[in-house]
């Protein structure tokens, strides 16, 4: 079964923001990001993943076409599962937070302090 978008209307949760604030300022595959920082006042999320995954979408269709991949890395969850985190952008604005699994299922978000810039030093 592929997963698709789910329509949701509400603000990023803290976590969120503080993941994709974290990913502009330490995980940039594109350079300097902090001309972005100013699009997360506000940040609110407009879909989220069918598969179960804590990825979502702050602008319709997040990582669809025009979207590009900005910034890249990996952490843990509270319970210790590893996960790969990706952020997009499009239009001058973060479009969508992307996390993956690194072996199990991801259900919830890493911890912030757990992050680190992908590829692995």
């Amino acid at each position: 079964m592929e997963a698709v978008t789910i329509p949701e209307d509400r603000p990023a949760s803290t976590a969120e923001a503080a993941i994709t604030r974290w990913l502009l300022q330490n995980a940039s595959e594109v350079g300097d990001l902090s001309d972005l920082e100013p699009s997360l006042i506000g940040l609110r999320v407009v879909g989220r993943c069918s598969c179960g995954c804590p990825s979502v979408d702050f602008v319709v269709g997040g990582q669809a076409v025009g979207a590009s991949r900005i910034a890249n890395a990996y952490g843990t969850t509270a319970d210790g599962v590893a996960v790969g985190v990706i952020l997009w952008e499009r239009d001058g604005a973060v479009s969508s937070l992307e996390f993956y699994d690194l072996g199990e299922p991801v259900r919830s978000l890493p911890l912030v302090e757990s992050l680190s810039a992908w590829p692995p030093a």
